[in-house]
C-alpha cells in the first residue's frame, strides 16, 4: 500500500507520518525526495528545497520571466521553465517511490500525482491556524509574529502549487480520501486513524 500525506504547515503531519511508517513497517519518503530530484536536475539539495518552498503563483512566475526576458518567454513562447522541469521530476520521483510499495509519502502533491487508486490512501492533515502557530512557536522558538508569517507563507505556497500544477484546492475531496484534524486527535490518535484507513483499504 501507499500512503500520501498532504497537510497545512505546522499541524504535525511529519510526526504522524513517522509513527505510521514505523508501525506499518513502511518506508517514509520525505526529505530524501528533493535530494533525488536534485541529483536528476544536477542542482544542489538546497536549491531543490528552495524550489519546493517558493510556491510562486503561475502569474508571478510568468511575470518574472517577462521581466527577465528569459529565452523561454522571448524565444520559444513559454517553453519548459525550471519550475516545469522541477515539477516533472518530482512527479516522476513520486511515481518511482510509489512503485516500490509500502511507503508513506509526505507532501509534494503526491495525492494529486498518483490519483485515486486501490493501492493508495490519500490523507490530508489540518488544524486551526492559531493552534499551528503556537506549535511552531513552541517547537522552533520563534516569536509569535514570525511563526504566524511562516505559517501563512507556506500555506499560500502549497495552495498555489496545487492550483498551478493540478488545478485543485488543498484538502479537496478530488485528491483526499481522509481528512484528519491533528489538533483534535493528536499525533497518536491521528496515526491510528491513518493505520485504520490503510487496513480498511
Amino acid at each position: 500500500m501507499i500512503v500520501t500525506i498532504s497537510n497545512l504547515y505546522g499541524c504535525g503531519a511529519v510526526a504522524v507520518a513517522q509513527r505510521v511508517a514505523a508501525e506499518l513497517g513502511y518506508e517514509l519518503i520525505d526529505s530524501q525526495l528533493p535530494v533525488v530530484v536534485a541529483k536528476r536536475m544536477q542542482i544542489t539539495p538546497v536549491q531543490a528545497q528552495a524550489a519546493d518552498e517558493t510556491g510562486r503563483s503561475l502569474g508571478a512566475r510568468l511575470l518574472s520571466s517577462l521581466e527577465l526576458a528569459t529565452p523561454e518567454v522571448a524565444v520559444t513562447g513559454f517553453g519548459q521553465t525550471f519550475d516545469e522541469e522541477y515539477v516533472r521530476e518530482v512527479q516522476e520521483a513520486v511515481r518511482e517511490f510509489a512503485a516500490l510499495g509500502n511507503v508513506v509519502i509526505v507532501g509534494r502533491g503526491a495525492g494529486a500525482v498518483l490519483g485515486r487508486r486501490p493501492d493508495v490512501v490519500r490523507i490530508f492533515m489540518y488544524a486551526p491556524r492559531d493552534w499551528r502557530i503556537e506549535r511552531i512557536v513552541a517547537e522552533l522558538g520563534l516569536e509569535y509574529k514570525a511563526a504566524a508569517s511562516e505559517v501563512d507563507r507556506i500555506d499560500r505556497a502549497r495552495r498555489a502549487h496545487l492550483r498551478d500544477w493540478y488545478n485543485v484546492e488543498i484538502g479537496s475531496p478530488a485528491i483526499v480520501d481522509l481528512g484528519i484534524d491533528t489538533a483534535t486527535f493528536g499525533t497518536e490518535g491521528s496515526a491510528k486513524l491513518v493505520i485504520d484507513a490503510v487496513h480498511a483499504r
